[in-house]
């Protein structure tokens, strides 16, 4: 059995445990904190980072103790079982912290977990430099925390991080993030049989998410992971797991719709769409807020609209906003609505009296997720 943690952005955490809930309702907190933390064996493990759409990672918790100075770190640190998780050809790259701990100097820190898994391994492993989030080839991520002189190894088990679900190589300005669509789609409480529109799509990840929901397309399907250079690894296991999946894969029905003013935005979306092997079921439109009207029953809107602060400073978009709630107040009585924005004063301009489901930082900008019900 191995403790696990749900890495997940700050804000979105009773999301993330919402959807843990759904997928494994017999998977039980560690602990009764209100920590996403879990113990599961190594299948669960490939399941949780084949099938969660809001977590940014899945780490192990490999060690934990208390250490006030550098040989004790390498001491306890040398005694960790690294070849359960590290197999001789890998290289690491290891993230460290330190809050209010004796030991503060983080590059010590690094260098002295780098030399006790060199003792343990017997051998060099090159370590890996840089703050990119993205893995390639034969890595572990090792995460060190140390807060008030505790020591707390992870060792990632994602690679890339979940919400890289593969499919959105191209981007338009100001993208949202897989996993932010994902949770916004969640938080929604939107099901497959009511129609879907994002009238603000940009490069079309809330209607992509929508249709892999609705075919019931785990969001790792494609991709690849860790674990999967783990000595423990069972290729059979992982290659049997995929495929029921892809057997029990759903046909859509759904009515998922998406547009923008932008033209090259339209095309941007079209491309992920066909990357993520859902465009066939999305109808994309190069159309403003005010063409936008529904053609069938009332449904759901998610969508990102744009803020000042992911535009020019000086440009007023209250008109937008007030635009948008005109729209939906005269064409879609009946909708829900779940829109982004980063000013309680600017989601107001909609006078569709929005209430604040989530706040969480959307590309370093706080962000609040609000509701409204049409009427």
């Amino acid at each position: 059995m191995y403790k696990i943690f749900l890495v997940v952005p700050p804000g979105i955490e009773k999301i993330a445990k919402k959807e843990v809930a759904i997928h494994f309702p017999k998977l039980r907190p560690f602990s009764p904190s209100d920590e996403l933390d879990y113990e599961c064996d190594l299948q669960t493990i490939y399941r949780l980072n084949l099938l969660l759409k809001v977590p940014n990672r899945i780490l192990v918790r490999f060690g934990e103790f208390e250490s006030t100075s550098f040989q004790d770190l390498f001491t306890k640190s040398v005694r960790l079982p690294w070849k359960q998780f590290l197999k001789k050809d890998v290289s690491v790259k290891i993230r460290t912290t330190c809050h209010k701990s004796k030991l503060y100097h983080s590059d010590a820190v690094t260098q002295r977990i780098h030399q006790a898994i060199e003792s343990n391994l017997a051998k060099k492993v090159p370590l890996l430099k840089g703050e990119s989030e993205e893995s390639h080839g034969k890595q572990q991520l090792i995460i060190v925390r140390l807060l008030h002189d505790q020591v707390t190894i992870s060792i990632d088990s994602s690679g890339n991080p979940l919400y890289m679900r593969g499919y959105r190589e191209i981007v338009s300005k100001a993208p949202l993030r897989e996993n932010i669509a994902a949770s916004l789609l969640l938080a929604s409480e939107w099901t497959p049989e009511f129609p879907l529109i994002d009238p603000f799509c940009g490069s079309g990840t809330i209607p992509i998410e929508a249709a892999l929901i609705a075919k019931n397309h785990p969001p790792g399907l494609y991709r690849d992971f860790a674990f999967e250079n783990w000595p423990e690894f069972n290729q059979s296991t992982w290659q049997n797991m995929r495929r029921e999946y892809v057997q029990n894969s759903t046909e859509i029905t759904s009515q998922i719709h998406g547009s923008d003013r932008n033209i090259g935005s339209i095309e941007i979306a079209r491309k992920n769409a066909e990357k993520a092997g859902v465009n066939q079921f999305i109808e994309w439109k190069h159309q403003s807020i005010s063409d936008v009207k529904p053609n069938s029953q009332p449904g759901w809107i998610v969508t990102n609209p744009p803020y000042g602060l992911r535009l020019s400073s000086n440009k007023d978009i209250r008109n937008l906003y007030a635009q948008f709630g005109n729209v939906l107040r005269q064409k879609f009585q009946g909708w829900n609505v779940i829109f982004l924005c980063n000013s309680v004063n600017l989601a107001n301009q909609t006078k569709l009296k929005p209430k604040s489901l989530l706040s969480f930082s959307n590309g370093g900008i706080n962000v609040q997720a609000f509701f409204a019900r049409i009427d």
